[in-house]
């Protein structure tokens, strides 16, 4: 059964998912939204599992739809049979209709006639590449998504913006203009468990794609070039200036804007936005609700999940309300729904989200404790799997960063690189890596001048395993600076940009796919922010970053340190 894997197809329009092995109990398993799909295909790679008894391949996988308390069979898998379709019939919409309040329905395979306890014949690396060259198959790596958390900043006294005025310090702003067409790293061979399919008008990549081993192709092939940032706001539609939202990237190659706070303090009451990167055009989708209606926040985190089709949104907080709870927006219907779970929910604001491996990981944050002590941050990690609609903490070892919030966290294939954030009145700018496998933690050596410390920056994933750290701020002041940090070479340096937007933090950044339009260049979409004096923004920038930026200290070299 070496290299054995499962995979289920329920959208023409999206790549097949790997299923999960569950240790807990004999079977593979994934989730599929409600309604059900039409049709699904489920299909088998590798070499199939063995019968203990007989030691022969002849093992039968018998394959379920669990629906609350209802079981739809979906059929069985041998060796001869590796692919079976399932079509929705009139009793399963039946069923359905029983089940309206349940959210998500789980496919599961059962493994019969096999050493459960054993796990070998699971892929391993080894077994993956000994499947590859006997046959043909090529050997894939799971995608997250990663997601930083802006915050709301502190009060600062003094600083010069444009923009209206909040009594809290936070920023609003301007509108823009045109732009040219988005560029983004190139699908990487051998990068995700879930094929992802990198294009302008069709990809299914998810926020930042997982990097791996850098390729030769999208290496740079001239000197380096200075990266540029354009103004590409548009005057209206447009979402209402704010910071402390979320913002993530969903199957149709579409940006969501999640939430927020602005002027007077205010939360933002036009919650939810979609951009077109492409055109740069905004919209507010019409959304439905069902059940309890989800209130308006800020500080928490929106996670897009490719097979559910939806937005997680957890936590945050509303003046003195904190919130534990989670909602899902079904980016088919725009519909909102409370995710009912079991186990106790953590109360989180300004966190990290990730999600990996179908569930989410929370890391960080402010939690409100009762007097007289004041909220404090944590440094735990707790993890939502919507597919079991359950909270659990993971055993965690090595050296743990400090309790923080406002940081940012960044996935890159298994490695989740945390960076910054604040446990007021200290700043960090010290950063770890979690391995996602094992959750243990480390605090590499790094090489470079590190950013100065700051808190509610802006950070996504570039191409060639880089991770770009934007503004944010630093106790006193908003930051306008630009910094990358090399998972492969473990060193920072910081890059010079024409037309940098002004200093801001709390904003949201994410980098586009990757276009052929450009082959040399990332492309870093950066909305929203404030100044920390008052002043709150709605502009949308276009940050360009070639693969072989300008640093800012050759710049200042070359004009004879004059910066």
């Amino acid at each position: 059964m070496n290299g054995f894997k499962l995979y289920l197809l329920a959208d023409i329009q999206s790549p097949p998912v790997e299923l999960t092995w569950s240790d807990n109990s004999p079977c593979f398993y994934s989730r599929l939204p409600v309604p059900l799909p039409h049709t699904v295909v489920l299909f088998s790679v590798g070499k199939f599992p063995f019968d203990n008894e007989t030691k022969k391949p002849g093992t039968a996988l018998d394959v379920s739809i669990t629906l609350g308390d209802d079981r739809i069979q979906f059929g069985s898998l041998d060796e001869h049979t590796r692919c079976i379709l399932w079509e929705k019939t009139k009793d399963t919409a039946r069923l359905e209709h029983n089940n309206s309040a349940v959210s998500l329905a789980k496919l599961c395979v059962e493994v019969q006639g096999v050493d459960y306890c054993d796990n070998s014949y699971l892929a391993t690396p080894a077994m993956e590449e000994e499947v590859v060259k006997e046959e043909n198959i090529q050997e894939e790596n799971e995608n997250t998504p990663q997601l930083s958390t802006p915050s709301p900043l502190p009060r600062k006294t003094k600083q010069k913006k444009r923009g209206r005025e909040s009594t809290d310090g936070t920023p609003e702003g301007p509108a823009a203009r045109k732009q040219k067409l988005n560029t983004r790293m190139r699908a990487l061979k051998n990068e995700f468990k879930t094929p992802k399919k990198y294009g302008k008008k069709n990809c299914e990549t998810v926020g930042m794609p997982v990097l791996n081993e850098v390729n030769s192709d999208i290496l740079p092939k001239t000197g380096p070039r200075i990266s540029r940032c354009k103004d590409v706001s548009i005057r209206a539609p447009s979402p209402s200036s704010r910071w402390g939202s979320s913002m993530c990237m969903i199957h149709n190659n579409r940006a969501v804007l999640v939430g927020g706070q602005g002027d007077r303090q205010q939360l933002s009451r036009d919650a939810v936005w979609t951009l077109d990167p492409d055109t740069r055009r905004w919209r507010s989708p019409e959304l439905t609700l069902e059940g309890q209606k989800t209130e308006y926040r800020m500080g928490h985190s929106a996670t897009y999940d490719p097979t559910a089709r939806c937005i997680y949104v957890y936590g945050g907080s509303k003046n003195l309300k904190w919130f534990h709870d989670v909602h899902m927006l079904d980016v088919d219907e725009w519909k909102w729904q409370l995710v009912k779970v079991n186990g106790k929910a953590p109360t989180r604001s300004y966190h990290s989200a990730t999600l990996y491996r179908h569930e989410l990981w929370i890391f960080g944050g402010v939690y409100p404790r009762p007097d007289p002590n004041p909220d404090g941050c944590s440094n735990e990690i707790h993890i939502f799997s919507p597919v079991m609609e359950n909270w659990y903490c993971p055993i965690v070892t090595g050296d743990k960063p400090a309790p923080r919030s406002g940081h940012s966290a960044t996935l890159i294939k298994d490695q989740l690189v945390v960076f910054g954030g604040w446990d007021a009145p200290i700043c960090f700018n010290d950063l770890y890596i979690l391995d996602m496998g094992t959750v243990d933690w480390s605090k590499p050596e790094v090489k470079g001048m590190p950013p100065k410390a700051r808190s509610w920056h802006a950070s996504c994933a570039l191409s060639n395993n880089r991770i770009l750290i934007h503004g944010g701020y630093d106790g006193n002041n908003a930051l306008d600076d630009t910094h990358i940090f090399n998972l492969d070479e473990r060193s920072w340096s910081c890059i010079h940009v024409e037309g940098a937007p002004t200093a801001r933090a709390g904003h949201m950044s994410i980098c586009l796919p990757y276009s052929h339009e450009n082959q040399e260049e990332d492309e870093v979409i950066i909305f929203g922010g404030g100044d920390n004096d008052g002043t709150f923004f709605n502009d949308l920038f276009s940050l360009c970053i070639p693969f072989n930026p300008v640093l800012d200290d050759v710049l200042v070299e070359q004009k004879g340190g004059k910066a």
